[in-house]
């Protein structure tokens, strides 16, 4: 079988400003490897081949022979016969000390806490309550009914009144939003997403062959008339949106925006996706969220806004448990394209789910409490050790948007995984190559990881193997 190759020229996209002040050779195929381990670049890929990348890269083809000659030492890639170098995806479990430094690895690529405390009492209790489940089939496609009704009662004090038929439960947020791009989206489609943004949703995007333009969202926060010209010009079928403590900054959208934003849409006939995965994550105390769709003048505006929602961030990330709100006519549509890609959801997760849904105020409660500790000691930790860095004035979710001051996140997270701090560069959440100026700092781990991590990563700002020089020039992405 032969692999699909990946080209010269999106590699060279993918990298950013890859290069450091070390050896270029080893450089190369560290950031090829945190593309690899990101998922940027899938497992059974074909590198492209030495001379092209050579050539588009500006480097020796014996920098790229020595680039992956270590890749297949360290068993990142393999030789395959008729495809040359394939990139496998080997994973070291987590926690595993770094053989090379000793030093146990701190996880910033992910942003998601750690099991909520109740949550072993809960599933002795599902075990106790519900031992009909395990006389069921154990799967279906649109949820249990219970569990439906209790997600439909909660929109509904939330502000935004739903019925159980609009409610279809999936396998967490992302099969939602994979799911509903390839019901919604054709090849040539076009669709809108905020940049920065969650990475793999523009992959959902990208996957259908639709056309995928931005929203700019700045540092410090969002800029209206420039958003609504972009809508206007593009006129998207699907637009995907994080309005409440988006993904990666933690701000949340005006509301003044929110219903300019509906009405503009609505008018040129688009979908939206609101993702809902970290909304009611709330930094200082918990409070109400109010649905983004409770935002509509409209009826038919607030039919045309799909809200996405999950317990992996919430409750257990092992939970993989999420949901879509829609109109019956469109969940009925997605349950005939659900059964091409998968069965449905399984039925025990369906139970501790109802239970955790019962509880879910105190879930929050804990929640909110936790993450406000933790982004206050990485907020102190970062002005103490790395005081030119600017993050973003997150009211909620688990992540801030830092503004490094230069464009050196590539080189930056090649030299912390050195030293077993693994981040994801912020090229990854938007167009390759633009937000080389900054990372995502999450601040989901415990209090103490990251203070370490913190530590960490100013020995790697200040390493010189982290200097990258300015990019040779402006990748420009249509």
């Amino acid at each position: 079988m032969i692999a699909q190759r990946l080209s010269a020229l999106r590699l060279r996209r993918l990298l950013g400003n890859w290069r450091g002040a070390g050896h270029g050779y080893l450089e190369l195929s560290e950031s090829i490897e945190m593309l690899v381990r990101d998922g940027a670049i899938a497992a059974g890929t074909a590198l492209p081949a030495e001379r092209p990348l050579a050539e588009t890269l500006g480097v020796s083809r014996t920098t790229i022979s020595a680039c992956y000659r270590r890749l297949r030492e360290s068993g990142i890639a393999l030789s395959r016969q008729g495809s040359g170098t394939v990139v496998r995806a080997p994973r070291r479990p987590d926690g595993d000390a770094d053989p090379a430094t000793g030093t146990a690895d701190i996880d910033l690529s992910t942003a998601c806490p750690e099991p909520w405390e109740g949550l072993t009492a809960l599933g002795g209790r599902a075990m106790a309550e519900h031992p009909e489940t395990f006389l069921l089939p154990g799967y279906d496609t649109l949820g249990r009914p219970a569990l439906r009704e209790a997600i439909a009662e909660r929109y509904t004090r939330r502000g935004l009144p739903t019925s159980p038929d609009q409610i279809m439960v999936t396998l967490g947020a992302q099969h939602a939003i994979f799911l509903l791009a390839r019901t919604l989206l054709a090849r040539g489609d076009r669709s809108l997403i905020e940049s920065p943004s969650y990475p793999h949703a523009r992959e959902a995007l990208a996957a259908t062959g639709a056309l995928v333009a931005e929203l700019p969202i700045g540092h410090d926060g969002y800029g209206a008339p420039e958003m609504l010209d972009i809508v206007a010009r593009t006129s998207p079928r699907l637009a995907y949106l994080i309005p409440d403590h988006h993904n990666p900054t933690g701000g949340s959208m005006p509301g003044a925006l929110r219903t300019r934003l509906i009405a503009e849409l609505s008018a040129r006939g688009s979908y939206v996706i609101a993702d809902e995965t970290t909304a009611e994550l709330s930094l200082g105390e918990a409070r109400t969220i109010v649905p983004f769709a409770a935002s509509a003048d409209r009826p038919h505006q607030r039919d045309a806004i799909i809200t996405v929602g999950s317990l992996g961030k919430t409750v257990w990330g092992g939970l993989r448990v999420g949901w879509i709100r829609t109109t019956p006519e469109l969940i009925s549509r997605l349950e005939v394209s659900r059964r091409i890609g998968d069965l449905g959801t399984g039925a025990w997760e369906q139970v501790l789910a109802e239970l955790v849904l019962e509880r879910y105020d105190d879930v929050l409660d804990d929640r909110s409490r936790a993450l406000t500790s933790r982004h206050r000691v990485l907020i102190e930790q970062l002005r103490a050790r790395l005081p030119s860095w600017r993050p973003s004035l997150a009211e909620g979710g688990v992540s801030v948007w830092v503004d490094l001051g230069e464009h050196r996140s590539t080189a930056l997270s090649r030299e912390s995984a050195r030293r077993g701090v693994r981040l994801v560069p912020g090229a990854r959440f938007g167009s390759p190559g633009v937000f080389e100026r900054f990372v995502r700092l999450p601040f989901s781990a415990p209090e103490d990881a990251l203070v370490d991590a913190v530590e960490r990563l100013s020995e790697a700002w200040g390493s010189d193997a982290a200097i990258a020089p300015p990019p040779a020039r402006d990748l420009v992405v249509i």
